[in-house]
């Protein structure tokens, strides 16, 4: 009788890791996903060059080095709050790889 318990606490344990392990995925793989995003604006914004792409980089950068510290915390703000949205609706899409990362399928089933 106790083997068969710690069986399953053994068996509880794995299936919580598997889970754990899927999560983290499943977020990094949105995270990544919306940050690609991000990127390929401006790809679009540079006309889908490297030089342009660098150019609009440049100038986002030039330009927040010289706003003052409440502008900066209004892009940041917004940035924030795009990056969100689009991580929300990412996650939307994704919900069925999400769903399946809770089904644990062991030996014995």
């Amino acid at each position: 009788m106790r083997h068969s318990a710690t069986a399953r606490r053994k068996k509880a344990a794995q299936d919580l890791l598997v889970i754990a392990l899927r999560l983290s995925g499943w977020f990094a793989t949105s995270a990544l996903a919306t940050l690609g995003i991000a990127t390929l604006f401006f790809l679009v914004l540079g006309g889908f060059t490297l030089d342009g792409l660098m150019l609009q980089l440049d100038n986002l950068a030039s330009r927040f080095v010289a706003a003052d510290a409440s502008r900066r915390g209004q892009f940041a703000a917004i940035s924030f709050g795009v990056m969100l949205t689009g991580f929300v609706l990412i996650a939307f899409f994704r919900r069925a790889s999400l769903i399946s990362a809770f089904l644990v399928a062991g030996d014995d089933q």
